[in-house]
């Protein structure tokens, strides 16, 4: 593509040879690069950019700085306290041979110090006219007043570059909208959100192209109200059904080009690009409204994005806005009713949310319900659930133009598919409205239903599930009685998905229950491990390890992982380490995974805490997918004195990359490298090397798992200056 000729340029492109270069270009970044070079070449002046407009900031898209005036791009300044901001206003011409004559320019030259004498600036609009920025060029020593005969073709470079950045940005749209898709799988199992994965990802490709185009972006954090009183007074099954039916709600209120992630708990964020802090404002209000309606209490928070800072601070700055607005709220809140154990009437009915609790078994499930709906030719296809007194709408699969009702509930005795089951009604309705049995039943008219197939789902062990039933809003005339075999066919596979669902529900639900009992007894019990300095043998720090009722430490942690409380679990472990810590010299060491450490969680888990007594150990057992935001993370806090530990260097993700990505000052060697290093040439070697490179960077070397005499002798031979472990214990 050349900037001469981009897509949808308009024909005057072919008369821009003396302003856009005829070479090839790959993108909207090295057009501008080539145009500017260009514009310089031919009209001189000491420095040349394109410029774009981000809500309040003015971020540097592309410079030429012949003169060292000091623009560079990625620069970022006060939209209000630029040459440019004052000319696009009104409040100085486009182009002046001296600067200090035009009274309009002054704040903006006081604001920036730059030493322009001459400048010129023209807007760079889009296909549509829209503002998208400004192409700008100044000047240390005056230039010929005859300049402001080329402003016609600096307007044409403008014109032709603003078409091209607004052609790459509806590619961009393209492009997010095709990674979303491929995050499909990387869904979190209960809501069919996005998960903490596909969040990370998404926030790191989209600050690239605000970074790139110069794009605006907001993020919206909610976290639920009363998750916990639903859980302690319903169970996790009415939690579960809350969190399910927000996600509906969130689900339905944001655009394609948003993505909506559950990060974990009861705690979910979303990311609009393209958003404007004014147009968050109307989001949020629209949101709040459909929850109340929905009967889901939340507190909710949101920024937008700044040039300066990126989306990382972006998210960090909603998630504190979201704890400001639950703590305003606090005085006023009451419990969130649960989902299940109700028999609503008709005229109470509400949608309740589809229970999804399992993950392969999910997407099978909604497989086998779409060939039923599509060999049968019907509107939709639907798995209800018999709970008590009450028919539950669980899976549904419709067609694209068909309103789905997730979550609808309907008093059992009232349904087709108690019917069914009775054998009052055949399992075949042709015409629903035409048969005496169904035209007159609350619920016909309710659903609108035309046709209906139905047969019923039961559990491995014989038990009554639900119904399967196919819908269709018109009668259908052709079908027969034989049609049901078909869904009896289904019927039997859905059986045994749902009885794999149930089991998953149980075993979530044992899991949860086993770290509600935990929490309730305080969470985590702490113990304290010595670090020592080996040349001396002194104590120089402890690292705080978690200890449970029953069984390893690991397995606690890995059960709360597959049930999405890995946070909580682990922010429990955290206040527990902090609260008990021991009154000795030296530091403690806390054990997090990565996913926490890139989380505005651990910021407020460390409210309070001197930093500098503190060493944050990165845990090996889960992949870093974004170093860059875990390090903006983390910075903030390491300024404030907090250390970085690489735990089990050498085991599981810690490689060599995950050192030198963080620069930790702890690297913390695994045990297994240790376990008879005086015996092991290899493992003495790596041993040196490890020490060798620790000096170099300023990192300590702790061995961990020294068990024998022999072992830590080696060690402080090879100079390795800190351990732990059994024998040093």
């Amino acid at each position: 593509m050349t900037p001469a000729e981009p897509v949808d340029a308009p024909a005057a492109a072919r008369d821009a040879a003396a302003v856009v270069p005829a070479r090839s270009v790959a993108d909207f970044t090295s057009a501008a690069r080539a145009t500017l070079e260009r514009l310089h070449a031919r009209l001189g002046m000491d420095m040349w950019a394109v410029s774009r407009r981000d809500g309040e900031d003015y971020v540097v898209l592309s410079a030429l700085d012949a003169g060292a005036v000091g623009v560079a791009a990625h620069d970022v300044l006060a939209w209000r306290d630029t040459f440019c901001a004052a000319s696009i206003a009104g409040e100085a011409p486009r182009f002046a041979v001296q600067v200090d004559d035009v009274p309009g320019w002054q704040h903006a030259r006081a604001a920036t110090g730059l030493p322009f004498t001459s400048y010129l600036t023209v807007p760079m609009p889009g296909p549509d006219g829209e503002l998208l920025g400004t192409v700008c060029a100044g000047s240390r020593a005056p230039v010929d007043p005859a300049m402001a005969l080329q402003l016609p073709d600096v307007e044409l470079a403008a014109e032709l570059l603003g078409t091209l950045l607004a052609y790459e940005v509806r590619l961009e749209q393209e492009a997010r909208r095709a990674e979303q898709a491929e995050d499909a799988a990387e869904q979190d199992a209960l809501t069919r959100l996005a998960n903490r994965r596909a969040w990370d990802r998404a926030l790191e490709g989209e600050e690239s192209r605000a970074r790139r185009l110069g794009l605006t972006a907001s993020v919206i954090v909610l976290d639920l109200d009363g998750l916990k009183a639903v859980n302690d007074t319903g169970g996790h099954i009415e939690g579960d059904a809350l969190l399910v039916r927000a996600a509906d709600v969130l689900r339905r209120q944001f655009r394609a080009d948003d993505l909506v992630a559950r990060l974990g708990g009861d705690e979910f964020a979303v990311l609009l690009p393209g958003a404007s802090a004014a147009a968050v404002v109307n989001v949020i209000d629209r949101l709040r409204r459909s929850l109340h309606d929905a009967d889901v209490h939340a507190s909710i928070g949101a920024a937008t994005r700044r040039a300066a800072t990126g989306l990382v601070e972006t998210w960090r700055r909603a998630d504190a806005a979201m704890y400001a607005d639950k703590a305003t709220r606090a005085a006023g809140l009451r419990p969130t009713r649960g989902a299940r154990g109700s028999t609503p009437s008709p005229d109470a009915r509400r949608s309740t949310g589809s229970a999804c609790d399992g993950t392969s078994a999910q997407g099978q499930i909604q497989r086998l319900l779409d060939s039923a709906r599509r060999q049968l030719g019907m509107d939709a296809a639907v798995l209800g659930r018999f709970e008590g007194d009450t028919w539950a709408v669980r899976h549904l699969a419709t067609r694209a133009d068909v309103p789905a009702p997730h979550g609808f509930t309907w008093d059992r005795a009232g349904t087709y598919c108690q019917r069914v089951l009775d054998g009052r009604l055949a399992p075949v309705v042709p015409d629903a409205t035409a048969n005496p049995a169904t035209r007159d039943l609350e619920i016909t008219r309710a659903l609108g239903i035309g046709a209906y197939v139905g047969v019923p789902v039961r559990l491995r062990d014989g038990t009554d599930y639900g119904v399967l039933c196919a819908l269709s809003t018109e009668a259908q005339p052709e079908l027969r009685p034989r049609d049901a075999s078909v869904l009896e066919i289904l019927a039997e596979a859905l059986g045994e998905l749902v009885t794999r669902d149930e089991e998953q529900a149980a075993e979530r639900g044992a899991v949860l229950a086993r770290l509600d009992d935990l929490h309730s007894a305080g969470g985590p019990r702490t113990v304290y491990q010595p670090i020592i300095e080996l040349e001396r043998l002194q104590v120089a720090g402890v690292e705080a390890l978690s200890r449970f009722p029953t069984g390893a430490p690991d397995s606690w942690f890995a059960d709360a992982a597959r049930v999405g409380a890995s946070e909580r679990l682990e922010l429990a472990a955290v206040r527990a380490a902090l609260a008990h810590r021991p009154d000795t010299r030296g530091f403690v060491s806390i054990n997090v995974s990565p996913s926490i450490a890139a989380s505005p969680a651990l910021g407020r888990a460390l409210e309070g805490q001197t930093l500098d007594a503190l060493v944050l150990e990165l845990t090996e057992h889960e992949r870093v997918e974004d170093y860059r935001a875990l390090l903006a993370h983390l910075a903030p806090l390491r300024e404030r004195g907090l250390r970085i530990a690489v735990d089990d260097a050498g085991a599981g993700f810690a490689s060599m990359r995950h050192v030198l990505a963080l620069a930790p000052e702890l690297i913390k060697l695994d045990m297994t490298l240790i376990r008879d290093v005086h015996k092991d040439p290899t493992r003495r070697a790596l041993a040196a090397a490890l020490t060798t490179f620790a000096r170099h960077t300023g990192a300590s070397l702790v061995a961990e798992g020294i068990e024998t005499a022999e072992e830590l002798d080696c060690l402080r031979t090879l100079g390795v200056t800190h351990g732990q472990g059994y024998y040093l214990g």
